[in-house]
């Protein structure tokens, strides 16, 4: 039997509420939804290291970042691993990656794509009318017009050029897209439909800060339409290609946006949010760290259907290949969720580990700061190094926006015990030196042989 296609499409700071197929009643998202509709919908996944490059890094490794190398942005992903495209390229697959990639600047040798056979990639940018990208070693080539339009042009060329040439062999392509991710405001013109004073803003945004919130989240609602859009040119290609019930089709993203809930927000020139919550994610929040994740395959997955088994971005890789039947690579830390999806039975897991592991960009500062968390389907609780912005201890199941921290409520005591002794184990278990390990003198990060991507941050 031939193995399946994969198509792996995931957008930059989209959140799990910000879509139709999330219970989401404003926001127009017809072919997303559509694919929720002819599959499953995990309604319980989250980026267990709610930042670009470590997102990446779990993604392409199966491991959690202090494992990989990829603590925070600009790091490299360790070479004596195993990636996702090895796996595969094993088994005859074709590999390619397209968009924002965000471990490595171009041009892209064989030595610095990981596996992949084709990128056509740029590591960071979000000037989305003003990108360049490498094909392989060549380039810079820069795009004409919004670039996820063009992406989703290279990753449809990429797909017609495999069929055309190598029709023989299943191919297994990532297309990451910049938006819905800040600057808000720069998508197609068509796609600015959303009246500010019509959309519904989060109960945990500041008072001071609702106005400018629903201002950005119209435009970000614009993003997530637009980029829709892209996507039926994608369901239209598979299915003229002939090619919708061979392929895996996967829709996700690196990591959610608060969009200035808690008052956190990216900070623009508009802007009163002081720099102490100078973040659009990389807390361990709803609105940062949950995440839509759905799976089509016609004939395989059962249509409409949702779950609450609990899945983390380190177990995206080993559900992929769990699904084509292929063999986990050793030291792999996720959980194979394949038979979720496929109506079997097997091994889940009863929480989430979560982390952040550096100051978001290389030389920003503490920002956040470093912390741990654990999720369960009841109890969000977290703490930090220097317990600078905590602990928390959300009840999730009836403090939906994490509102109320019960951390110091003596109530909730043993709760506390109970969830300070899973976040333990889950640090046992994936060998995390949190608490143990030793730290830079400058930052705080733990030293754990990582580097940086690029010379230019030595400093």
């Amino acid at each position: 039997m031939t193995k399946p296609n994969i198509l792996f499409i995931f957008a930059d700071q989209l959140r799990y509420s910000a879509l139709g197929s999330s219970g989401n009643t404003e926001v127009i998202s017809p072919n997303l939804d559509r694919i929720a509709d002819q599959g499953m919908v995990f309604d319980k996944a989250f980026s267990s290291c709610p930042v670009c490059s470590p997102y990446r890094g779990q993604l392409l490794s199966g491991m959690y970042s202090h494992k990989n190398g990829v603590v925070d942005n600009e790091y490299k992903l360790k070479t004596n691993i195993t990636t996702l495209p090895q796996a595969l390229k094993e088994e005859g697959y074709k590999t390619g990656y397209v968009g924002k990639w965000h471990l490595g600047y171009g041009p892209y040798t064989k030595d610095k794509r990981y596996g992949f056979d084709y990128m056509a990639a740029y590591n960071c940018n979000h000037r989305y009318y003003n990108i360049s990208y490498y094909e392989n070693e060549k380039g810079p080539i820069p795009i004409n017009g919004w670039a996820p339009e063009e992406e989703t042009s290279l990753a449809i060329n990429f797909i017609k050029e495999h069929v055309k040439n190598d029709g023989d062999k299943p191919f297994a392509l990532l297309l990451s897209w910049g938006p819905p991710h800040h600057p808000y405001d720069e998508y197609p013109d068509k796609y600015k439909i959303y009246d500010p004073s019509k959309v519904t803003i989060s109960p945990n945004v500041p008072e001071k800060y609702q106005d400018i919130a629903k201002e950005e989240l119209a435009d970000y609602y614009g993003n997530i339409t637009a980029i829709d859009a892209q996507m039926e040119r994608i369901l239209r290609t598979l299915d003229e290609l002939g090619l919708s019930e061979d392929t895996i089709l996967c829709f996700t993203s690196d990591h959610g946006d608060h969009v200035r809930s808690h008052g956190y927000a990216k900070c623009n020139d508009k802007s009163e949010t002081d720099n102490t919550r100078r973040a659009s994610k990389a807390t361990p929040f709803d609105e940062s760290v949950h995440i839509p994740f759905i799976v089509r395959w016609p004939g395989k997955i059962a249509e409409g259907q949702r779950t609450g088994v609990f899945l983390g971005s380190v177990d995206v890789m080993p559900t992929l290949l769990g699904m084509c039947e292929v063999n986990s690579p050793d030291g792999m830390q996720g959980v194979d969720l394949s038979h979720v999806l496929l109506g079997g039975t097997g091994e889940v897991n009863d929480s989430v580990y979560l982390q952040i592991l550096g100051e978001g960009w290389p030389h920003r500062g503490r920002w956040v700061g470093y912390w741990r968390g654990v999720r369960n389907h009841r109890w969000l609780y977290a703490r930090w190094y220097n317990n600078e912005y905590g602990p928390y201890l959300f009840d999730v199941q009836n403090d939906p926006y994490q509102l109320n921290n019960l951390y110091y409520n003596s109530e909730y005591a043993k709760v506390k015990e109970e969830m300070e002794k899973r976040l333990v184990k889950w640090m046992e278990d994936t060998e995390d030196p949190f608490d143990t390990g030793e730290r830079d003198d400058k930052n705080g990060m733990l030293k754990l042989g990582q580097e940086f991507t690029d010379e230019k941050w030595l400093r």
